[in-house]
């Protein structure tokens, strides 16, 4: 016999959280209670939120308590991860819902991940959060650009890997990459390289590195390899300044990430030719 799922009105607060998870990819309560349910909060608290960062009475909180909902009504799936509160993909039925009606944007959904990669998610999902709800950013995420790419008529050589985040910005397009551990010289060699092939003239690569003296190093590289596209700062510098700090490049030049105008143009656009 097949499981019994509870019967579950859906109200569009309900497509919200869906519609995050499916864009997203993985959220933690934390994440979903920032984003849906403390939108007037302010920014130092929904930055903290944003990073999946709450106590235990969290789950005293409407939030919880509507994901169980949809979890028991077979929408969403909580996902237990170490040192993480708890988790929340889309199912299949969750995914139909906003197919049926008509607010799934994407083709797939994300059921999971592995344990050495959910650190990394989250936090590329919360500066995903604070990008797009504190600074009114347009953004991309690496699976959204995944599937423009499966979708194009020309698919392009070379675009197997994407960058994390991709802030939409027809003058000066930038890419943003969450680095919590150190990459090999050869390897951000190659990558930057990469990078010189797609942002083109007025883009930028935003680097957020994890580790002790990572802007150095990647400054670093930059200049040895003639790179000023690279932009780089500290994830700790960005939590503190709820994603106001400033970007700096080899040559001493900084950029501050400004809240843009609400884009009239569709979310999803093209990178470096994808399409």
């Amino acid at each position: 016999m097949g499981h019994q799922w509870r019967q579950v009105n859906l109200g569009e607060r309900d497509y919200e959280i869906m519609g995050a998870i499916e864009k997203w990819g993985i959220l933690g309560l934390g994440q979903l209670e920032g984003l849906v349910f403390k939108k007037e909060a302010g920014s130092e608290e929904r930055t903290g939120l944003f990073f999946n960062e709450a106590g235990r009475e969290i789950y005293t909180k409407a939030c919880y308590k509507r994901l169980s909902d949809l979890e028991a009504g077979g929408y969403v799936r909580s996902q237990f991860y170490l040192n993480h509160r708890k988790l929340f993909t889309l199912t299949e039925g969750g995914h139909a819902a906003l197919t049926v009606a008509e607010k799934a944007k994407m083709r797939g959904f994300r059921r999971g991940m592995s344990e050495a990669m959910i650190d990394h998610e989250i936090k590329v999902n919360g500066v995903g959060l604070v990008l797009t709800q504190l600074l009114g950013l347009s953004v991309t995420t690496e699976r959204q650009l995944a599937e423009l790419n499966t979708r194009s008529a020309r698919p392009e050589k070379g675009q197997e890997a994407f960058p994390d985040l991709w802030i939409v910005d027809k003058e000066h397009p930038k890419a943003v990459e969450v680095e919590l551990t150190q990459k090999s010289e050869l390897r951000y060699k190659e990558i930057f390289y990469r990078y010189s092939q797609m942002v083109g003239y007025g883009g930028m690569v935003l680097y957020l590195t994890g580790w002790p003296n990572g802007p150095d190093l990647l400054w670093k590289l930059a200049k040895k390899w003639d790179r000023p596209f690279i932009y780089v700062a500290s994830i700790q510098q960005f939590r503190r300044t709820s994603g106001r700090c400033p970007f700096t490049n080899c040559e001493g030049r900084s950029l501050i990430l400004a809240p843009a105008q609400p884009a009239s143009k569709p979310e999803l656009e093209t990178v470096g030719g994808i399409a």
